[in-house]
């Protein structure tokens, strides 16, 4: 009786839908796995639901270039629930395993779902879309643990006015404090270090005149001043 019944189990459990056996979100339509995505290229994030969180009204995907250990990159606004389907410019950022983060809420609790699909990027012909919006700190994180983004997109929740944003994080690439001093010059424009009043004109009955003598400028000479200067290195 019992293994009537471990049967009928097996069966009811592997006849439910993902969403309901493995506690899956949603569905990611496109890209497909194994897809190879071209740097510069537009590709289109499509998905449907299956068990979305209660009360979500919106969603965002970021894509990992890493496996899924890091996201550094949001190639999606905030997006209306009821927009299923998005095309992104694909980074041109080589990488052979990217993954998709998607996540719902309402802005206030939110839940990410990596979809399975394991994608590759490649390189091409890579052009500027937009003009880049550049910031000092990271955008929002993917996850709790993690770090914001360094590059994400920004719009209505309609899918329009995108732009796209950068992190100029100087965490990301500082390599070192050096210490240095640096001469201070004082600012206006250069005058000469003598300063005399021109002669009296000549005069059929001259007059006393009160004598004047040259004048000597001293202007204050340049000091040292300590200062710090943050070096950092490109391509590590």
């Amino acid at each position: 009786m019992h293994r009537v019944w471990l049967a009928l189990l097996a069966t009811t459990v592997l006849s439910l839908p993902a969403s309901a056996a493995g506690g899956e979100m949603a569905r990611l339509l496109s890209p497909v796995s194994g897809a190879e995505l071209t740097a510069g290229s537009f590709a289109t994030i499509e998905w449907e639901g299956l068990a979305l969180p209660p009360g979500a009204h919106e969603w965002e995907a970021f894509l990992s270039l890493d496996g899924g250990r890091t996201w550094p990159l949001r190639v999606t606004p905030h997006l209306d629930i009821s927009i299923r389907r998005f095309s992104f410019r694909v980074p041109d950022l080589p990488a052979r395993d990217a993954r998709v983060m998607l996540r719902f809420g309402d802005e206030r609790e939110e839940v990410g779902m990596v979809a399975p699909q394991r994608l590759s990027v490649t390189g091409g012909a890579f052009r500027d879309v937009w003009a880049p919006s550049r910031v000092l700190s990271r955008g929002e994180k993917a996850r709790e643990g993690g770090e914001g983004v360094v590059v994400w997109v920004e719009g209505s929740l309609d899918g329009g006015d995108l732009r796209e944003v950068v992190a100029m994080d100087p965490s990301a690439s500082l390599h070192g404090v050096h210490a240095a001093d640096l001469l201070v010059l004082p600012l206006g424009a250069p005058v000469s270090p003598t300063e005399s009043l021109p002669s009296p004109s000549a005069s059929p009955e001259p007059t006393p005149r009160p004598v004047f003598q040259a004048v000597e400028k001293r202007e204050p000479r340049p000091a040292p001043v300590p200062v710090r200067l943050l070096t950092h290195r490109f391509n590590e």
